[in-house]
């Protein structure tokens, strides 16, 4: 009979529901950082050290943190609902988005990019930005963040996109080669990459975004990159978990504003530490944290333009930042 079949639909919808890891109330709240950890993700990693413990408190449960090696699986276990929440850049949601996955930004990490453009030492040519007209740029990959700094970077200086050629280079492993071959005429270093290639003397300097009066000169304003990003779905069926997520990150970085380089450092693991020389390090890339958690709609608005650009997002995209961005747990309760 027809009620007979609907009923037993019903059931295994809800029972599916239960046994989908996003679903169970028991199990542990599940965060996934789109990378394995380094300076360029520090309030999260300050976060587990700092204010975790309240956190699973208040929600009554462990937490549990995955490191994805690479951005893709991370943002595809998110949209699966593998994952309650996403440490990620500002574009993987808005790109989610073009794609009509709603996946949105609750609270910026940083307000600057923490990255720099590094030239080789032996190109005294280069002395600005108009001057990377012709030459190559190094970044991560094609897509990334680093290639969307290339071309605000290009845009900043009057230049076109195409006038600079990017050539993907990889991470710490594969920048340094790059650099000493001179595969690459300049880089997009993030720490400790960066550090690096001036303790080598493999290039210098030429404009470092983790400042805020740098990044302005570039975006016009702030440029949010690493985010707390999830599923709307999710934070509007759970707003109390998402309302202590928001606010265990944002304790987190007004607990780094409140301490010394020493006592970060104290606070990162190992693997991270020993990468080089850690206070120096965090005094570079402190200024990039943000101070409020808020994302500015015209920084996405900036950021949609870049990655069309970048051909990440079709040129004909309609996609409204205030729909990227979801702010209401930053707020306090009334």
């Amino acid at each position: 009979m027809k009620w007979i079949r609907v009923l037993a639909t019903a059931v295994q919808i809800a029972l599916a529901g239960l046994s989908h890891p996003a679903a169970a109330a028991d199990r542990p709240l599940k965060i996934v950082m789109a990378s394995t950890p380094s300076y360029t993700w520090l309030p999260f990693l300050v976060a587990q050290k700092t204010t975790f413990n309240d956190l699973k408190k208040q929600i009554g449960r462990d937490v549990e943190v995955t490191y994805a090696p690479t951005t893709t699986p991370a943002i595809l276990g998110l949209i699966a609902g593998d994952y309650d929440f996403g440490i990620a850049y500002v574009q993987h949601a808005i790109k989610a988005q073009a794609e009509g996955k709603d996946l949105v930004v609750l609270m910026a990490l940083m307000d600057n990019p923490t990255a720099a453009i590094v030239v080789r030492s032996d190109l005294d040519k280069i002395k600005n930005l108009a001057d990377l007209k012709g030459t190559s740029l190094g970044v991560v990959g094609i897509g990334s963040g680093h290639q969307m700094i290339g071309i605000a970077v290009a845009r900043a200086a009057g230049l076109q996109p195409d006038d600079l050629t990017y050539r993907a280079v990889g991470g710490l492993s594969g920048i340094i080669p790059a650099m000493r071959s001179k595969r690459v005429d300049e880089v997009v270093a993030s720490e400790p990459t960066l550090s690096k290639l001036l303790e080598e003397k493999l290039g210098r300097i030429l404009i470092d975004l983790h400042s805020t009066e740098a990044t302005h000169k570039i975006f016009n304003g702030p440029h949010p990159t690493v985010a707390l990003i999830a599923r709307r779905e999710y934070v509007d069926a759970h707003p109390d978990v998402a309302r202590a997520v928001v606010a265990a990150n944002l304790n987190a970085l007004k607990w780094i504003h409140d301490h010394s380089p020493t006592e970060i450092a104290a606070l990162l693991p190992e693997d991270v530490r020993k990468q080089g020389d850690s206070q120096a390090i965090l005094a570079r890339v402190l200024p990039a944290l943000s101070t409020t958690g808020e994302t500015k709609p015209e920084a996405v608005s900036l950021a949609v333009d870049l990655m069309k650009d970048m051909g990440e997002v079709t040129k004909d995209a309609k996609i409204d930042p205030n729909a990227v961005i979801d702010e209401k747990f930053l707020k306090p309760v009334h």
